[in-house]
């Protein structure tokens, strides 16, 4: 079974940005609501530039509605939840972990004003004006019946369970995964004029897509999506994508480790060396911990080692550290603690993690994306023998 994390928020599938040429520009959502009575606080949670942002706003009976203002480079999928019993959006986050529904929805901030209409409960709101968001719900009421199933198997393996168990049940988990895809490119042949289809075709292609069918696909949008910011970057991905092909050199970097000190790539010349892209807050890569240490103890001693590159942002720092301490992961760790902006994910266009590339002593990438046993079994095949 393979697993990604594309998120920060484990109540979101994925959190993605879409992106115009642009100066900060601001933003106001309006959340008008015709109910009577008791009107619950709402947050609105983000991320701009590695950042966590968590505003909140309370029900302004003037305007017989709630208001968020703020600015934003290019447009963000946000998530806005309300909280009626008062309890703060951290617990209601931790209450989706153990399976308790809340009332959220995504939403895209952009420049401009964007107006949500709704009964009282968000997730069934109506979006004004806001052809971003009008198409986001619109895929989100395609992949609702999915993602539930997605979110009752993925609760089901937290529970203590037999190896055989936790085994189906990861690949079932697979096969929902699965599913989203027909639908995805469903939509996305059905909205060609749409960003929504751009952000989805990073989904439905995966982190290592097959260049040439992802590109007919995406030659099918229309020139204004695919002249976007983001088209232009998605663009960028697929050619580097080749650029990053076994046999290419790996690309060089310096980033800082947990105490400030710079680390340069280039130092660990001479030896094999696998980048190892996680995170902090990403439950697949924390999993994967265990087969990294092994790989470690196995393999270190036979001139291998690897270098964690962390995805955490800057006020995740202290999680970061601790993840490290608590899974046991002694080798060189590095970040420049901006989260999906950190540079070195953007040089080797991660699109999801965990992720992993091995390099030869020469500096050269000799594979990609390889599972534990793969991993395992490449390196008894190529490391000197002790």
């Amino acid at each position: 079974m393979k697993k990604y994390m594309f998120s920060l928020l484990a109540t979101v599938s994925f959190l993605v940005s879409y992106a115009q040429n642009m100066e900060h520009k601001n933003f106001k959502l309006t959340v008008k609501t015709n109910v009577n009575g008791n009107h619950p606080r709402l947050y609105l949670a983000y991320q701009m530039d590695g950042q966590k942002i968590i505003d909140s706003a309370e029900y302004e009976c003037d305007k017989k509605g709630y208001v968020f203002v703020g600015n934003v480079v290019k447009p963000l999928l946000a998530t806005l939840v309300s909280d009626p019993n008062e309890i703060g959006l951290s617990a209601l986050i931790q209450k989706t972990r153990t399976g308790d529904k809340i009332d959220l929805l995504r939403v895209y901030l952009h420049p401009g004003n964007i107006l949500l209409s709704t009964s009282g409960v968000l997730e069934i709101g109506k979006f004004t004006g806001s052809k971003i968001n009008v198409d986001e719900q619109k895929l989100q009421r395609l992949l609702k019946p999915i993602f539930e199933k997605q979110m009752e198997t993925s609760l089901m393996l937290r529970s203590n369970l037999d190896s055989l168990t936790a085994t189906s049940l990861g690949a079932r988990l697979d096969s929902l995964k699965d599913s989203r895809k027909p639908v995805l490119k469903s939509f996305i042949t059905s909205n060609l004029d749409s960003y929504v289809s751009l952000v989805s075709l990073s989904e439905y292609a995966g982190p290592f897509p097959e260049v040439n069918d992802t590109y007919a696909l995406f030659n099918k949008l229309s020139p204004h999506i695919r002249n976007t910011l983001l088209g232009q970057e998605y663009n960028k991905f697929l050619k580097d994508l080749q650029d990053l092909n076994i046999g290419a050199v790996a690309p060089a970097f310096i980033q800082n480790d947990t105490t400030g000190n710079p680390i340069s790539f280039s130092s660990f010349r001479g030896k094999y060396v696998l980048l190892d892209f996680w995170a902090s807050w990403c439950g697949p890569c924390r999993e994967e911990s265990t087969h990294m240490r092994q790989l470690y103890q196995d393999f270190s001693n036979r001139n291998f080692t690897i270098l964690g590159i962390s995805l955490d942002a800057a006020d995740d720092k202290e999680a970061w550290i601790k993840a490290i301490k608590d899974d046991g992961l002694v080798w060189t760790q590095v970040s420049d603690l901006k989260h999906w902006e950190n540079s070195i994910v953007k040089l080797y266009s991660i699109k999801a993690i965990p992720q992993t590339f091995l390099i030869d002593p020469n500096g050269i990438i000799i594979a990609r994306g390889l599972k534990y046993e793969e991993l395992k079994d490449k390196l008894n095949t190529i490391l000197p023998k002790e």
